[in-house]
């Protein structure tokens, strides 16, 4: 997890005080928006008409996917502890830019504790066309109704700046934290509605306390709580605009092998999130924060958490993480650059994989997910409840194991198809369609037409191709 990091800025964030000043503030900037849009679709193959719920930042379009990153290039010495360069600036943002990656998570800088930072992520971020999302540790506190005041003069000394996207709120709370949390999200949303207040959730192999508690955990106990109920207790006291979980699937140091219940765990918020019409986003396993229980993964599954995530519906991809922290005695490693901001090979990992997004969002994006199809085997277990027989004119699946999502696109049928395997070699299927199709191939990076009433698909391991059914 993240306590260790997170305790780091808590201690140092108790002994700040608010100031109201804002002389580093750019007066001239345009105030971003983030939006949840709506698309409705046409009735062509009998699909029916449906709204597309998504949230989106307003300075990438609103048919750009969010692909955010944990967390930001720290400022020197951080914590007067490590021995870290100076990594904000523009080369670092120029980094994140060219990796695919468009939201940036502050942690090492927080508007509490070295303000003068924020501003610069905020100005390298818009300088590269990269939304960035503020850490402020005062922020958190201010869920009274009589803290209002305090709460926007918080907000005001960085909420103008173009690069702007919202705060970042609450990594893993417990349901401790949720009432304080709703109330807090009503005075930032009267004030802010169209930012992002962001809180990720914790997984479902947290404990119980863990639940109640958060992360870091507490006394409070309850045997009795359930996963379940922390997602309902979430949506109905926060009322969030989107859903962020992080599950971290790559557990021991054998390639292939995966935490149990990686597919339970994103059935469960696809379907409360569905049920209250927000969008889900997710967090990529890309380090190892914990050596000998949890590896550095390869390609190979960097792209199969990316695929099935987009084959689920997801939309938004979260990277864990883009700088690998100094903190935990070196227990992070291979994140996409290290901790004096060098490249890994993870970056050009991402960088790939971000490629393949960029050229899928726009139709993922205005699609609505109707489920997935498992054809042969699977590394981790499918819910039958999510699972169809059938969607639209696909009437048979032949070859290699498969998951296949299956989409809505403005009344268009369109299918993801990942490689669903570890076998590191490239799987071959072919949909067979009920008459002859023009169609539309996403793959990596680039777009095909064909034409025919079989499609029959070449798939490296763990990646995805999107099939687009045209008129």
């Amino acid at each position: 997890m993240k306590k260790k990091i997170l305790l780091i800025i808590l201690l140092l964030s108790v002994a700040v005080s608010f100031t109201a000043c804002n002389q580093n503030r750019t007066t001239n900037s345009t105030a971003t928006s983030t939006t949840i849009t709506t698309v409705t679709t046409t009735d062509l193959f009998g699909l029916e008409d449906e709204t597309i719920y998504k949230y989106t930042y307003s300075q990438l379009g609103e048919n750009i996917m969010p692909i955010g990153a944990w967390a930001d290039p720290p400022p020197p010495n951080f914590a007067g502890v490590y021995d870290n360069p100076d990594l904000v600036t523009d080369a670092q943002y120029a980094l994140i830019s060219a990796s695919g990656i468009n939201v940036m998570y502050g942690l090492y800088n927080n508007a509490s504790l070295n303000f003068d930072y924020v501003i610069k992520s905020l100005q390298y971020a818009e300088n590269h066309d990269v939304v960035y999302i503020v850490r402020d540790s005062q922020v958190v506190g201010l869920f009274e109704e009589e803290d209002y005041e305090y709460l926007t003069d918080a907000l005001d000394r960085y909420k103008d700046y173009e690069a702007f996207g919202g705060v970042m709120v609450m990594d893993e709370p417990g349901v401790q934290s949720f009432n304080n949390l709703g109330l807090l999200h009503q005075s930032f949303k009267t004030y802010l509605p169209n930012d992002a207040f962001y809180i990720n959730l914790l997984p479902t192999y947290a404990t119980n306390n863990q639940l109640i508690n958060g992360a870091a955990g507490g006394n409070i106990s309850d045997d009795t709580f359930t996963y379940e109920e922390y997602l309902q207790r979430y949506v109905t006291q926060v009322d969030p605009k989107f859903i962020s979980y992080d599950f971290y699937p790559l557990v021991g140091m054998e390639y292939g092998d995966l935490r149990d219940g990686y597919f339970e765990q994103m059935s469960m918020v696809r379907n409360i999130a569905y049920q209250n019409d927000i969008p889900f986003w997710v967090f990529i396993q890309s380090c190892t924060f914990s050596s000998g229980h949890l590896r550095v993964p390869n390609q190979a599954e960097v792209m199969w958490q990316v695929s099935t995530s987009l084959a689920y519906g997801a939309k938004g991809i979260q990277y864990f993480t883009y700088y690998t922290p100094m903190e935990g005695s070196g227990s992070f490693e291979g994140g996409m650059v290290d901790s004096s901001g060098n490249i890994n090979p993870m970056y050009y990992i991402v960088q790939e994989a971000n490629q393949h997004i960029a050229l899928v969002d726009e139709i993922l994006m205005n699609s609505s997910h109707k489920g997935v199809i498992v054809h042969g085997d699977s590394p981790s277990e499918v819910p039958q409840e999510d699972q169809l027989e059938q969607f639209s004119i696909l009437v048979d699946i032949i070859g290699d194991d498969a998951l296949i999502g299956c989409f809505n696109y403005q009344g268009r049928p369109a299918y993801y198809v990942v490689n669903n395997s570890f076998d590191l070699q490239d799987a071959i299927v072919s949909l067979e369609l009920d008459e002859t199709y023009n169609y539309s191939v996403y793959q990596g990076p680039t777009m095909n037409e064909g034409n025919g009433n079989n499609i029959e698909l070449t798939i490296p391991t763990g990646e995805g191709v999107l099939i687009v059914i045209n008129e």
